[in-house]
């Protein structure tokens, strides 16, 4: 059975190996007289876990086994009209490798081959589709599209209107393939105003008609649910065997969401850009949902068995909403030529800044257990970040090393007394001031071709971690290879800590990871 199982995915993997060997000799092609151009990639990974201890919410050994097919292509009718489209294959084969592995079994991994074996949703297999007019001073884009508003590393602030997909983990701190495509409508003005102190000035509009309601996709409770990346959630209770409970995956999810076309998922965004005095100033607004449900505990006995550790394994039942996100902000960005100096390579860093108040954001509590029992708080939320490449001849003589620290403040205002607000969708604590931190750090060597890089995100409120060493190697303009670890944790309740928070979710989840890639075109 198991040989079987895996003969139409390796079929289908290779014949789009083949496809795109064929392709790959052929960036352009000439359809009517018009250009055509083709491009992709292929990828596979493995992730090897570095921790071995036989804990219930990881696996030993290797993890996954992901393989990415992507392919773009763009075709242009008349020099201002275009049409673009990509799409992508993904799979993991551990889950036929590990099928027969008794651990695995034993832990319920194998229950989420429902979940993440293969990608199988339209949106997750068609990336992009979408169709591009430029008339004058106008442009339209109709499809299914990103629409980036923001530049932060590591979490978004200002980028609201995509969903993002993190069931595969946080090694994507970039977001290149967590970032969901959706179906909007973009309409961009440049009117061409000039003066002194204002020049390329747009106007941009965004509407979302809620062709498909796509939200996040995160990482849930339970082995069976998330794999590998199922959160160590648990309940301290001295009285059972083990002295905690796992939580694992819900027996009930009820969350209402906006369907299909209804004019409840409709969503719009408006935002004026331009350089300002050498700055590059925007002013945000957006009416629509949330991406991420409100979510509360239903006052029902949950189930309970026991895991194959011994511990008990709760079963919790949720109910929820999607609820309305109404922002209005901005983004500031230029460099700072005073602090340019010769000694340190001779360029300016560059200063970003993200803010935006966020009005009646619906947040559920510890204790909520019905809809009346919601809390309506405004929010002031920003994020202060500097680009810096500086010149350090002792680590590297030719290039120069990027510096990217960011600090980022969510400022929960009339925040209810007595209360422990929580975040949606994965009911973590929020305080009234939650603090972040992240740093990146990397450089290059032999003519670009090697790139290290180093990222650190620290949750400074809940005294927790992710740390994220990488090294991509380009062999050719076609071959990257890719190597990294990645380590995350926290201090739980008995250490000075908070239990079932951030990245103390993740304590047993280090791992090593590798890729080879192909690219064409």
């Amino acid at each position: 059975m198991k040989g079987r199982s895996l003969v139409i995915p390796v079929l289908l993997l290779l014949f789009t190996m083949l496809c795109a060997v064929h392709v790959a000799d052929a960036e352009q092609y000439s359809l009517y007289g018009k250009p055509l151009n083709l491009a992709g990639y292929i990828s596979q990974g493995a992730t090897l876990s570095l921790n071995n201890k036989g804990y219930y919410d990881t696996a030993r050994d290797v993890q996954s086994l992901l393989t990415n097919v992507f392919v773009e292509g763009d075709y242009s009718f008349r020099n201002n009209l275009r049409v673009y489209a990509a799409g992508m294959f993904t799979a993991d084969w551990v889950y036929d490798v590990k099928s027969r592995n008794q651990e695995w079994n034993d832990q319920l991994f194998d229950k989420s081959r429902s979940n993440l074996y293969m990608d199988n949703d339209y949106w997750q297999v068609l990336k992009e589709a979408h169709v591009t007019w430029s008339p004058g001073d106008f442009n339209f884009r109709f499809g299914k599209q990103v629409v980036a508003w923001g530049e932060t590393d590591g979490f978004r602030l200002m980028d609201q209107i995509n969903p993002m997909d993190q069931s595969r983990g946080f090694s994507d701190v970039e977001f290149e393939n967590t970032i969901i495509p959706i179906w909007l409508l973009k309409a961009e003005y440049y009117p061409k105003v000039e003066t002194g102190w204002l020049q390329d000035m747009g106007f941009e509009f965004v509407f979302n008609p809620n062709i498909s309601f796509i939200p996040n996709k995160t990482i849930q409770p339970g082995n069976d649910f998330s794999g590998i990346w199922a959160p160590n959630a648990r309940i301290d209770n001295p009285f059972v065997p083990g002295g905690e409970i796992h939580l694992g995956s819900a027996d009930t999810y009820d969350v209402d969401k906006p369907r299909s076309l209804s004019s409840k998922g409709f969503e719009y965004g408006f935002r004026v850009k331009g350089i300002v005095n050498d700055a590059i100033v925007t002013l945000n607004y957006f009416y629509g949902i949330d991406n991420s449900p409100t979510v509360w505990n239903m006052p029902i006995p949950n189930r309970i068995e026991m895991a194959s550790d011994g511990k008990m394994l709760l079963h919790p039942n949720f109910q929820g909403r999607y609820d309305l996100l109404r922002f209005a902000g901005g983004t500031f960005s230029r460099d700072i030529p005073f602090l340019k100096s010769s000694a340190l390579g001779g360029v300016a860093p560059v200063i970003r800044l993200e803010a935006f108040y966020l009005f009646g954001n619906t947040l559920a509590a510890t204790d909520t257990t019905t809809r009346g029992m919601l809390h309506h708080t405004d929010e002031v939320r920003w994020a202060l970040g500097v680009d810096w490449k500086i010149r350090v001849p002792f680590i590297n003589p030719r290039s120069g090393i990027t510096i990217m620290p960011q600090f980022y403040h969510r400022k929960i205002l009339n925040y209810p007394n007595g209360k422990s607000l929580i975040e949606h969708d994965n009911q973590a604590l929020l305080d009234p001031d939650n603090y972040m931190t992240t740093l990146m750090i990397s450089t290059s060597y032999m003519n670009n071709k090697l790139t290290p890089s180093f990222f650190w995100m620290r949750d400074i409120n809940r005294r927790a971690d992710m740390f994220r060493y990488q090294v991509q190697y380009d062999y050719s303009d076609n071959w990257r290879y890719t190597v990294g670890a990645l380590f995350l944790g926290g201090l739980d309740n008995m250490n000075n800590g908070v239990m079932n928070n951030s990245f103390e979710f993740y304590d047993h989840k280090d791992q090593l990871y590798l890729k080879v890639t192909y690219r064409w075109g």
